[in-house]
């Protein structure tokens, strides 16, 4: 979640102090971290997270417009899957580099090819915060590995699990 944070404000603030201009923050600015909190409190599984952008817009009070913005800015940089809309719902597969509850980030990430993200050591002060890993298999099995107890525990993940993990890649 850091990963897709930092990267929506290195390229806001790019965008916006362009010609020497003053950085200011706007009513409007995506609340990622938001959203991809909701999104992963409602994983369950290996399955995708139904949203409906309506009910969604109003629990966040932003429009339904600003919140199809950040979805798309979120699929657009591989933090998520959309997965078709219909009648306003949008089934939202979520990068397990960024959560996952009850299922195999190997089987996730490969479904749709998703990059694994480093947050680089300088965070926010560096000159790219967000190191892009492009699918690998053998990336993917790391993290297994690294995660292996966490992620083969048999109280962890339980059918009704709301409780995610950020999988970490010690090396790369």
């Amino acid at each position: 979640m850091l990963a897709a944070d930092l990267a929506y404000h290195r390229q806001i603030r790019a965008e916006r102090t362009a010609g020497g201009r003053r950085f200011r923050s706007r009513r409007d600015d995506f609340n990622l971290l938001r959203i991809l909190s909701y999104l992963v409190s409602h994983l369950d599984g290996d399955a995708p997270v139904r949203v409906d952008v309506a009910h969604l817009a109003e629990e966040f009070e932003r429009s339904e417009a600003l919140l199809g913005a950040e979805l798309d800015w979120l699929a657009e940089h591989r933090f998520v899957y959309l997965d078709g809309r219909a009648d306003g719902v949008v089934r939202v597969w979520v990068n397990p580099a960024v959560g996952v509850c009850g299922a195999d980030p190997r089987t996730v990430a490969a479904r749709h090819r998703f990059p694994y993200f480093v947050v680089k050591p300088l965070g926010a002060r560096g000159p790219e915060p967000v190191q892009v890993v492009e699918y690998d298999r053998e990336v993917w099995e790391q993290v297994f590995a690294d995660n292996y107890e966490t992620l083969t525990r048999q109280t962890f993940p339980s059918q009704n699990c709301r409780a995610c993990f950020r999988p970490q890649l010690r090396q790369v």
